[in-house]
């Protein structure tokens, strides 16, 4: 088995190779849709978003805070506005949000740790020192270790942001300080990302710095641990059912199987492509196996002339075929489980929390041993039926 597997080594290569693909795509795929369905179950229970009714893209009124606030069950709530700015150059995304800085960084205090503070802090106290370094510099902000990592920044950098959305008056960058450094606690929170404060970027715009949408994007609200947030989310948006901007409320996890159906339906996509590239693969490793078994039909009359068994030959066969199959599957886990940095640094914006679990490299070389396992299956037959005298006259 290793001898043929060596002489015809490009053959080899070749079918390995594919199979290497196929594993790789497989556990690709599938880690796009277990990163979308952690995130929706790693959504908070206990906090609900609120948004405009008509589109994620229109501005409530800023008076709807103290009217949510005001709400039975409502214990906490903070402001979530869409930057969009741009550093350096377009193709640097990244997402800004305006914050509530003395409400957010305890709302999301199991969603985000903070891992590096002022003055080089870490740790625990790494929190509260970025607490009041907000609280002390209302161009204070916060970004996520991966942006850190990418473009070198450090704390006590300033950091310049061009306003699409709200580009400046005088046409100059938006100027925030870097104060503190996070790492998402949950797979939910995308690592990519700045929090600065919402009071920067409203007062600016009131005394005419800049221009831009009023109101803001999005309300996140704590519900209280005794109340029931399906009774919240009904008065919220009972609140403000004549206007002027009605609402709608979700769980964070409705708000982010939201965000998922947006993508169409991504289980049916990963689906068709994993199915199309595994069954052309599939057809590969059979055609390998029969050319290999033809090829070493007048070797099986030998062999059975020596006394070898019919099963044995075709266990032989089969031995190849899964051997051949697991090479390239544990080849192919292996590159997905090694590549998850580089995809995560790609996909960060919309899969925050992308990995190849465990259980997704197993199902990949499951897929792989049974693709070895089928395609062995007829040529390893055909080999331990095949009458001796009828192998050694064969010319194959």
């Amino acid at each position: 088995m290793r001898r043929h597997l060596r002489v015809h080594w490009l053959r080899t290569s070749l079918t390995a190779l594919a199979m290497v693909v196929a594993v790789f795509l497989f556990c690709f795929l599938i880690s796009i849709v277990t990163t979308l369905d952690n995130a929706v179950k790693q959504a908070a229970k206990d906090r609900v978003i609120t948004q405009s009714a008509v589109s994620l893209f229109v501005a409530m009124p800023l008076d709807y805070q103290p009217k949510i606030e005001a709400v039975p069950g409502v214990e906490q709530v903070t402001k979530f506005q869409w930057f969009g700015g741009i550093y350096q150059d377009e193709k640097n995304y990244m997402s800004q949000f305006g914050v509530d800085h003395d409400k957010f960084f305890d709302m999301y205090k199991s969603d985000i740790e903070i891992v590096e503070g002022p003055g080089g802090v870490k740790g625990p106290p790494a929190r509260q020192a970025v607490i009041d370094a907000m609280a002390a510099d209302r161009r204070a902000c916060v970004v996520g270790e991966n942006l850190a990592r990418e473009f070198g920044w450090k704390v006590g950098d300033a950091l310049p942001l061009i306003g699409k959305i709200f580009p400046k008056a005088d046409g100059s960058a938006w100027e925030f300080n870097i104060v503190g450094v996070y790492k998402p606690a949950k797979s939910n929170v995308d690592p990519r990302t700045i929090w600065f404060r919402f009071d920067y970027l409203d007062e600016t715009l009131k005394a005419g710095g800049a221009h831009g949408p009023p109101g803001v994007g999005v309300f996140s609200v704590n519900v209280k641990k005794d109340a029931d947030p399906a009774q919240v989310i009904a008065d919220i948006d009972a609140l403000f059912a004549n206007g002027p901007q009605r609402t709608l409320t979700s769980t964070e996890a409705a708000f982010q199987a939201g965000f998922v159906s947006m993508m169409g339906n991504v289980p049916l996509f990963v689906a068709t492509i994993g199915g199309a590239v595994v069954f052309a693969v599939f057809f590969s490793v059979v055609n390998t196996m029969i050319m290999s078994a033809r090829q070493r039909t007048h070797e099986i009359g030998i062999l059975k002339a020596l006394g070898y068994s019919d099963a044995a030959l075709g266990r032989l066969l089969l031995a190849e075929s899964i051997t051949l199959a697991l090479i390239g599957g544990v080849a192919g886990a292996l590159f997905a489980w090694g590549t998850q940095k580089g995809f995560l640094a790609v996909l960060g914006p919309l899969f925050g929390g992308y990995e190849v679990a465990p259980t997704t490299a197993l199902m990949g070389l499951g897929v792989a041993l049974a693709i070895g396992l089928v395609a062995g299956i007829a040529p390893g037959l055909v080999a331990s039926r095949i009458a001796p005298a009828a192998a050694l006259r064969s010319d194959a």
